[in-house]
């Protein structure tokens, strides 16, 4: 008798593996890379770029232009057109230019819900596209910074010193906390609203400049207190003696203004930065959701 083969069990089809997902420095870069073509392939860089570039002429203009070339010290200039120029009005209006449209600008072409599709953390969107934001607008405004001071040299008693590079090093640290408390701000309105550059221009422009004003605590809730906080003393000022008298009145000016020393604004505006791209991250959270379902509906 012969025996009959046995048959072979039914092979079990398993479902695929899922693909493992990447890290999330992979999901950062990704957004990052993707933010920042998209930021330098449009015109408003060159435009931004044009205006920053602006400061650097007035140097040249007075020592060239003028009659007297030696009326104003070149570091007196310098200290100037960066603390006027630079942070006060530049590093804003570059959180406007980019920051408040990193989000809003995918908010308006409804593109929000297609990131919905993507297994990538909304954290790592966000911060993703902040450092492109960080990344172009530090290099115009640092660019811009650096010319000036280049510039600069051709007016009297200013040039290319160990004491004058520290400085330059100094405002440029500030340059660029100036653009990430600014740009942390229009991030977190172009994720609110939906007209972020009025709102934008009402709280960065028209608030702090209000604020900075009116006397008592109501500067603390600016970005300027702190930046302002940060800069460097003018060259020409280090070391001059005042009289007792003098330093009485100084510290009791200072104590009427609320002075915040340079460690602590730093802190500060590091701590006010992490606090409103935490804020952007959860209303952009809600807002794809609101907008998914809605799609889906």
């Amino acid at each position: 008798m012969t025996e009959e083969p046995i048959a072979a069990p039914h092979a079990v089809l398993l479902p695929p593996a899922p693909p493992e997902r990447a890290g999330y420095f992979n999901y950062f870069r990704a957004a990052y890379g993707h933010a920042t073509v998209m930021m330098v392939r449009r015109m408003r860089v060159v435009m931004a770029a044009v205006i920053c570039l602006l400061p650097v002429l007035i140097p040249l203009a007075t020592a060239f232009l003028s009659r007297d070339r030696f009326a104003q010290e070149g570091a007196v200039q310098f200290r100037m057109l960066v603390e006027h120029a630079h942070i006060t009005m530049l590093a804003p209006l570059l959180a406007l230019f980019f920051g408040s449209m990193l989000i809003g600008e995918d908010i308006e072409a409804r593109n929000i819900p297609y990131v919905l599709t993507r297994p990538i953390p909304r954290s790592a969107w966000v911060l993703g596209r902040f450092g492109a934001y960080l990344t172009v607008t530090g290099t115009i405004l640092l660019l811009s910074i650096g010319l000036t001071f280049a510039s600069s040299t051709s007016l009297a008693r200013f040039g290319v010193s160990a004491t004058n590079l520290g400085i330059l090093a100094q405002y440029s640290a500030v340059a660029v906390l100036a653009l990430l408390g600014n740009g942390a701000v229009a991030v977190f309105l172009g994720a609110l609203t939906k007209r972020p550059i009025i709102f934008g221009v009402l709280v960065l422009y028209g608030w702090q400049q209000l604020a900075m004003k009116v006397p008592g605590v109501i500067d603390f809730f600016t970005i300027q207190k702190y930046t302002d906080a940060m800069l460097p003393a003018l060259a020409s000022e280090r070391g001059m003696q005042t009289s007792p008298a003098a330093r009485d009145a100084l510290l009791e000016f200072t104590r009427e203004v609320y002075a915040v020393g340079a460690a602590k604004a730093c802190i500060t505006l590091l701590l006010i930065s992490a606090v409103f791209l935490g804020l952007t991250v959860l209303v952009v959270r809600a807002r794809q959701f609101a907008s998914a379902r809605a799609i889906g509906a």
